[in-house]
């Protein structure tokens, strides 16, 4: 077939520096291996999509299917297998340095450069085999030894146990350091425990201990130093990390740099029960709602953490680990109701003649630096200001009256916490109608079972000398009823019933200006 015959020359040039450079390059690592067979399977997993590719080509085409890039990549596949396929067989065969090395002197001297062989190749890799061994071994104790070291801690808490005279194993020396412990002998207690430290292990209590030993002997100082020391030998311990955070003094230094762990530790759980710890010892202190917000979501998420053990399995002892979910569990709950009402922020707003005046109650101002207001601007840069005598001094809750055009408004709130934390920005929308209007119930009139009320209204800008007609009525906008009187007077009306109702009201000046008629909302207790 001629397509064949054409397809098996364009593949002969490729398969023949495929078959000699591999040759070449596989003589030359051969002290690193055999990567001829490796390299035939490879080239044999290519083969095998190519030749269903080409099935389907020939069904399609025929013969001249042969003539195609996926035939040329089929045949150059194949072939590559039974080329790698002869030198596994060859390499196998031939001197551990390969036959290059092993009968060229300057080849042997090139393979020397290359792969840095200066010691002898067998003992290479016998040292090779002999660290991988090792290492598997090890990785084996260690596993063995997180089971073994509590089972050891669970005969102490039995009373059970005695001194190992030469300890071998984490179990062995976290025994003795306890067992130390126990019977007051701190010496050996220390000695014991930084035996234990040796193999690395993450577990938190023995941490905690020692460093309670510590601080008792040396002092904190001494302690903080110790741990420190430990901590740059082992930089990526997160265990002793948070041990040291614990020894720091300044609350600020201790926060940031939990919050920083928490962030890059993401599955650390124990570093977030010390985050949120941190945070209830801020919160005895001042109360904010953004300390609330951080606890509340410190302790949330360890506990989606501990459901898959992330917090107690850093535990030696378990019972220790679940006192302190409880503890967790506990001041969270109690918090929780806190935050929502810290952070709540109400607006009492009341409109005059003269103006708009605000009342801002939150519980957050008690302690809050600063609160500040825009109207219309959603950045708010007004401070309110500080009211008090003397150096008692607090947030001014109230601001106004400010004078506003006629239309619709949004007031911005922004508090500054005791920590210099802005909140969020809080808004509440408004109206501001020409006529200002507020409500007064009266006593009740027995005669008639109603209830009499009085309305205070005022023009919005106006002085109170103007004279003004006002017509009105109430749940209904026919503004039958109608007063004469200046520009900002009382209205009194008769005959309301419990329950909710609507003014309507407009007032028409002495030169027949009008204003837009007026609706407002009142409640007869």
């Amino acid at each position: 077939m001629e397509a064949l015959r054409k397809a098996l020359t364009r593949a002969a040039a490729p398969v023949s520096i495929i078959g000699a450079v591999g040759g070449f390059i596989g003589d030359i690592v051969a002290p690193l291996g055999n990567f001829a067979p490796l390299l035939a399977v490879v080239s044999l997993l290519g083969a095998v999509p190519l030749l269903l590719g080409f099935n389907r080509l020939r069904r399609l085409q025929g013969a001249e299917a042969w003539d195609s890039p996926v035939a040329g990549g089929l045949i150059v596949a194949a072939s590559s297998t039974v080329v790698f396929g002869i030198w596994s067989l060859v390499f196998a065969a031939g001197p551990q340095n390969g036959y290059l090395a092993e009968n060229v002197a300057p080849i042997a001297t090139l393979q020397a450069q290359l792969l840095d062989l200066q010691e002898d190749v067998t003992e290479i890799k016998q040292t090779t085999g002999a660290a991988a061994t090792q290492a598997a071994l090890a990785a084996t104790a260690q596993a063995q030894g997180f089971a073994d070291i509590q089972a050891a801690f669970a005969g102490l808490q039995a009373g059970q146990g005695s001194l190992v005279d030469q300890p071998q194993t984490p179990q062995e020396w976290y025994s003795n350091a306890r067992l130390y412990q126990l019977r007051g002998d701190t010496v050996n207690a220390l000695k014991a425990y930084q035996g234990y430290f040796t193999f690395n292990l993450e577990y938190v209590d023995p941490f905690e201990e020692y460093a309670a030993l510590l601080k008792a002997t040396e002092g904190i100082a001494r302690t903080r130093q110790i741990i420190g020391d430990m901590l740059n030998a082992l930089p990526d311990s997160l265990t002793l990390e948070i041990t040291l955070v614990r020894l720091l003094d300044a609350p600020d230094e201790r926060l940031a740099r939990l919050e920083a762990l928490t962030t890059r530790a993401r599955q650390y759980g124990p570093a977030f029960f010390e985050l949120g710890q941190e945070y209830d010892r801020a919160l005895a202190g001042t109360v904010t709602n953004d300390l609330l917000q951080k606890q509340q979501a410190a302790y949330a998420t360890l506990f989606d953490l501990e459901q898959q053990q992330q917090f107690s399995r850093y535990y030696i002892d378990k019972s220790l680990a679940e006192d302190h979910l409880e503890d967790a569990r506990r001041t969270r709950a109690a918090y929780a109701n806190a935050g929502a009402i810290f952070g709540a922020v109400d607006v009492q707003i009341y409109r005059y003649n003269t103006g708009v005046q605000f009342a801002v109650v939150a519980a957050a101002l008690s302690t809050a630096k600063d609160l500040r207001f825009g109207i219309d601007d959603p950045e708010p840069k007004t401070s309110t200001g500080r009211v008090g005598v003397g150096a008692q001094t607090a947030v001014n809750p109230g601001f106004g009256p400010l004078p506003l055009p006629v239309g619709d408004h949004i007031l911005y709130l922004q508090y500054i916490d005791a920590n210099d934390v802005p909140s969020e920005v809080f808004s509440q929308p408004f109206r501001v109608d020409p006529i200002a209007i507020t409500f007064l119930q009266q006593p009740p009139d027995f005669s008639t079972n109603t209830i009499p009320g009085l309305f205070s209204v005022g023009l919005l800008g106006a002085t109170g000398a103007e004279l003004y007609t006002f017509r009105y009525s109430i749940d209904d906008d026919s503004l039958v009823e109608e007063y004469r009187g200046v520009s900002v007077t009382a209205i009194t009306v008769t005959g309301l019933t419990p329950g909710e109702h609507m003014l309507y009201i407009q007032g028409t000046a002495e030169d027949g200006a009008q204003t837009e008629v007026v609706q407002f909302p009142f409640t007869v207790r």
